[in-house]
């Protein structure tokens, strides 16, 4: 209708039928680290987060009372190992993925600690 289309979307199919296939049942593994991760934030002074919203892995951080701007503190974030994405003007989101373990978004709540102390 506006010009753009997909050819050959076969191989982003087969991505989507490989992790369907393949990773279906461990997706709750996704889903259960991130309520742990936003239930872990949410208790932090400064980051609000509603937990209603955490439904799958996707975990949106609300930053603005911690007065830093979102470049700032994704860069804080990344100085100390840990990478999340802009949402808005002062929001960042949080994914967890096959990639991420439990141990790790403790640790990532604990460098989330450290930045909000400086």
């Amino acid at each position: 209708m506006y010009g753009g289309g997909m050819r050959q979307v076969g191989i982003i199919a087969a991505a989507g039928i490989y992790a369907i296939e393949n990773n279906f049942n461990r997706m709750m593994e996704d889903h259960r680290n991130a309520k742990l991760l936003a239930e872990r934030l949410k208790d932090l002074e400064g980051l609000k987060i509603d937990l209603e919203s955490v439904q799958t892995n996707i975990v949106v951080i609300d930053i603005s009372e911690t007065k830093k701007t979102v470049e700032q503190f994704l860069k804080d974030l990344k100085e100390k190992g840990v990478l999340l994405v802009p949402f808005g003007k002062n929001k960042i989101r949080a994914v967890t993925h096959l990639d991420v373990n439990r141990n790790q978004i403790l640790e990532a709540v604990e460098k989330f600690k450290e930045i909000l102390q400086k």
